[in-house]
């Protein structure tokens, strides 16, 4: 879905870009005596001083469309939803009801799997509360097994925050990713 965002993002940008860079190339020819005309023809000034009032509500009605259409596309480039803070769970057989902290959920879920062979490091967030939703950022040392990481992580830390929520189903969403080498020093 984001990738798909940016290309269209990419492909707008571009077009505003070929658009303003014609019109600026056209005001240079005009300016630098490429054109013989008159910038505004006299039919069209006297046109526009008859009709100063519809002219400055049709340029203020396009102004806002822009202006719209500007904001909408700024908001959509923003995240959506708030951060969770609290997670409240379901009543189990054990417990009527549960809310325990999203940082201390993560943090949890993050130094389990930083125990896992092949993990340099991992970080996790809460995105979503129900159903539970969690972002897995985890860096691997260079040389690690990608499906090995995978279903050791799936094996142990997703079935260890699973049994301790007396969930059936978490949605987990791991990102791996290799870990810098060591920079070289000269001696």
């Amino acid at each position: 879905m984001r990738r798909t965002i940016d290309r269209v993002n990419r492909g707008l940008l571009a077009l505003v870009s070929l658009l303003l860079l014609g019109l600026g190339t056209a005001g240079l020819l005009r300016g630098s005596g490429g054109g013989a005309d008159p910038v505004v023809s006299p039919w069209l000034r006297s046109w526009a001083r008859d009709r100063q009032v519809l002219l400055l509500v049709v340029l203020a009605a396009v102004a806002f469309v822009f202006l719209w259409l500007g904001l909408t596309w700024l908001l959509a480039q923003l995240p959506r939803g708030r951060p969770v803070a609290q997670v409240a769970l379901e009543p189990t057989e054990h417990a009527t009801g549960l809310d325990v902290s999203a940082r201390a959920l993560a943090d949890a879920l993050a130094a389990d799997v930083r125990r896992l062979s092949g993990v340099a490091d991992a970080s996790a967030r809460v995105i979503a509360e129900h159903p539970l939703a969690l972002d897995l950022d985890v860096t691997l040392e260079e040389g690690t097994d990608l499906t090995a990481v995978n279903r050791a992580i799936a094996d142990r830390p997703r079935r260890n925050l699973l049994d301790a929520l007396e969930l059936t189903e978490v949605d987990l969403r791991v990102r791996l990713r290799l870990a810098r080498p060591p920079a070289r020093r000269v001696a």
